[in-house]
């Protein structure tokens, strides 16, 4: 039996019919072929595609006068309104089509104030989801969505993807899904294919849609009977259109790039190769880097040292400016990825292997080109005055956050052997340490009394062993990642203080304060959810939001408040004007301590350096003056689209993990609700699958938005916001990463 997402298919494939008249639906039923048992969910598919109704159906009006009678409001005496001159009427909005997970077509507005756009099936003019398109709103119900038509396809946004094989008699078809799209597209098969029904295969457009003429695509190759990670990958970066090679010409200005740091004397300093200006030789330094076990590329180092009562906090970041001149091969295809791309079990790198993970790379015992930022730190945090130079460093030691971890909570070096957290942490090393966990310990504190925003929400950490993933769990965060992350916000910090103050022109790490309605909607929700008024008499939003957080810290809300305050904030964005870091409670702000990876980085670099007398970066001034609002939101963008790649690809592993668990019963607690359920987030794994109402049998249940619960009509059980259940996994579909569950029972703690 076809199902209402087959309906809407195939009434997309045929716009042109949806907007001719008909007597009624049963002239739909004949012309499509509908079978009795079928017609609820074509009628509800014609509904999706066409709300507006059946040409040709009439449409009950409401009576001209007597009981029923419905005026026009904002009009004298209740007159018709001039439909024509309704305000917005016409207007257009850009953005990307995408599918609801019902198979609706939506806009997501390029503007982030600006609400969805509802597209009927007969408004899409051969757009496909992802394309990026210009809407023209038609009408609005009142307390309701916009609906438009989509007016032009400005880009298209599948250009090559991966989908399952289907073919029909003597026709060759690809079925491609995920979470925005489901299309089914007629292919050509290369001469030596081979695959069954239900295989994977990578496919390619050839042919776009245009008038009555539906798209086509080629089959590649095929890619196997299930998904691995590396089909998921597959699958994300063709549909994101993410570059994943580098071209020739980029190849080749990486592997002429020498990958020996040699220097020279002079002036008082070293100078690498022909460079007019030395470098600071701080080699003897006991320079370190800490990350994570898997990372690649080490762009900064840290070092400490004691000053009579205080410490003087020296960060070390890769001179990656050096080695990537403006406008050269590297240097444009670095601006046109933006960032780095970070996946499970591999890494999408801005610049290629020979710059990330070689010269630039501050691996241990060889010498590194750095750029160095020099803050004294006073007793009890506060940073003093800080310096800035080009310089040279060998860092001792590459440790990770679980070594530093372990050694900070191991008692003293003399307990241990002196060899707590393995044999590179040496007993200078090892004082170090403990003075950078007073030192970060101090700044963590001033930070906190400033305003600064501090949620607990952990990121999902994904195992792979055989290019399968084998488990998922939270990450850890220790006192090392705090402590790194103390000494870059300072770093950055320093930087935006220094360029600001001198009037030069670059690129701001922005977050906007959130709109006073947001922050009032957030209110209401905390407040239903902890029973509770506001908790603070602060008016200013960072306290009042902080607080709000304290409030909900371990209790069974925790999750759920941390996530309703992130939604509520402004998404952070790069930009030339100086309008502060909301989250962080500062008035000025930038990115500088990863230029391996992140572009706007690289853009500070050579404003720094050309700040400090290098000549070779003074072009980066005049272009950011004149193009810094353009370049920001070209970033911005770039950014944004990494994290929805990773977000996606971390979502399909998730899926393709409980692919194996089909069957089985897990505890986890409610985290959202839905129109069509509520979702559960599984204890000890960060994977979330939704629980459908129409799954739970035992009663008739209403959403109430009032109370954040869902509501049996009868027995009046009631399920909530952090609830603890147990759920048992019903489907897991790696194709759009989605996790369906079975409610078991809700745990008595929960009642």
């Amino acid at each position: 039996m076809r199902d209402q997402a087959y309906w809407e298919r195939w009434l997309r494939q045929r716009p042109k019919a949806l907007e001719e008249s008909r007597a009624s639906v049963k002239e739909w039923y004949r012309e499509a072929g509908v079978e009795k048992g079928e017609r609820r969910a074509f009628k509800a598919a014609l509904k999706a595609m066409n709300p507006d109704g059946v040409k040709g159906k009439r449409e009950k009006k409401p009576p001209r006068r007597g009981k029923g009678r419905v005026f026009d409001e904002g009009t004298p005496y209740g007159a018709p309104r001039d439909r024509r001159g309704v305000e917005g009427g016409g207007a257009t909005v850009e953005g990307r089509l995408r599918f609801t997970r019902e198979g609706r077509p939506i806009v997501i507005p390029a503007d982030p104030e600006t609400p969805i756009v509802r597209i009927p099936g007969h408004s899409l003019s051969g757009a496909w989801p992802k394309d990026r398109v210009l809407v023209r709103l038609d009408r609005r119900r009142a307390g309701g969505p916009s609906y438009g038509r989509v007016e032009r396809i400005l880009e298209r946004g599948i250009r090559t993807f991966v989908g399952r094989y289907a073919p029909t008699g003597n026709r060759f078809f690809v079925r491609f899904r995920d979470r925005e799209s489901d299309l089914l597209l007629e292919v050509d098969l290369p001469s030596d294919f081979s695959a069954e029904p239900g295989d994977l295969v990578l496919g390619e457009v050839t042919e776009y849609p245009k008038g009555e003429k539906e798209g086509r695509a080629s089959v590649v190759r095929a890619l196997g009977k299930s998904h691995t990670m590396e089909t998921l990958f597959l699958a994300v970066t063709s549909a994101m259109d993410l570059p994943v090679t580098f071209p020739g010409p980029v190849l080749e200005a990486a592997e002429a790039v020498p990958q020996a740091v040699r220097l020279t004397a002079r002036d008082g300093g070293v100078c690498h190769g022909d460079e007019a200006y030395p470098r600071v030789d701080q080699r003897d330094l006991p320079f370190v880097t800490i990350d994570g076990e898997d990372a690649r590329d080490f762009d900064d180092a840290v070092c400490l040292l004691r000053e009579g009562e205080g410490f003087r906090l020296l960060v070390a970041i890769a001179d990656v400016a050096h080695y990537v001149a403006p406008g050269s091969p590297l240097d444009r295809e670095a601006y046109l990825r933006g960032t780095s791309v970070y996946f499970p079990d591999r890494c999408v790198p801005m610049l290629p292997p020979e710059l990330s993970e070689g010269v630039c790379s501050l691996k241990p015992g060889v010498n590194r080109l750095t750029m160095t930022v020099e803050i004294p730190i006073r007793p009890g945090g506060a940073p003093g005055t800080p310096s800035f130079h080009p310089s040279v460093i060998r860092s001792r030691a590459r440790l990770t956050y679980d070594e530093v971890h372990s050694f900070l909570g191991a008692g003293t070096l003399e307990e241990k052997g002196g060899k707590p957290g393995g044999a590179k942490i040496t007993p200078e090393i090892g004082r170090m340490l403990r003075d950078m966990a007073t030192a970060a310990g101090g700044l963590t504190l001033a930070r906190f009394g400033r305003g600064a925003l501090d949620l607990d929400l952990p990121e999902a950490e994904i195992a792979v062993v055989g290019g399968m993933p084998v488990s998922v769990k939270p990450s850890e965060r220790f006192e090392s990642h705090r402590l790194i992350e103390e000494f870059m916000l300072l770093a950055n910090t320093a930087v935006a203080e220094y360029l600001s103050g001198r009037g030069d022109a670059f690129l701001f790490r922005i977050h906007e304060e959130p709109a006073l309605e947001k922050i009032e909607e957030f209110e209401v929700a905390a407040g239903k959810l902890l029973r509770r008024s506001r908790p603070t008499v602060r008016r200013d939003a960072s306290s009042l939001l902080q607080a709000w957080a304290e409030l909900a810290r371990g209790g069974k809300f925790e999750r759920a408040v941390h996530r309703m305050l992130l939604r509520s904030l402004m998404l952070a964005r790069y930009g030339s004007e100086t309008k502060g870091h909301f989250g962080l409670a500062l008035s000025r702000y930038t990115h500088f301590t990863s230029p391996i990876r992140r572009y706007p980085d690289l853009l500070v670099h050579r404003v720094l350096k050309a700040a400090l007398g290098d000549r070779g970066s003074a072009d980066s001034l005049r272009t950011l003056r004149e193009k810094g609002p353009e370049i920001g939101s070209h970033l911005s963008g770039r950014e944004r689209l990494a994290t929805e790649a990773e977000r996606a690809l971390e979502q399909r592993a998730k899926a393709l993990f409980m692919a194996g668990q089909v069957g089985r019963t897990f505890d986890g607690t409610v985290s959202s609700l839905a129109s069509a359920g509520f979702f559960v987030e599984l204890e000890d794994s960060m994977i979330d699958g939704m629980v459908h109402v129409s799954t739970l049998r035992d009663d008739e249940y209403r959403l109430s938005p009032d109370r954040m619960e869902w509501v049996g009509q009868y027995r009046k059980r009631r399920i909530g916001l952090g609830d603890r259940v147990r759920v048992r996994v019903r489907r897991a579909d790696p194709d759009r990463g989605e996790v369906d569950f079975l409610l078991v029972e809700k745990m008595l703690e929960s009642t």
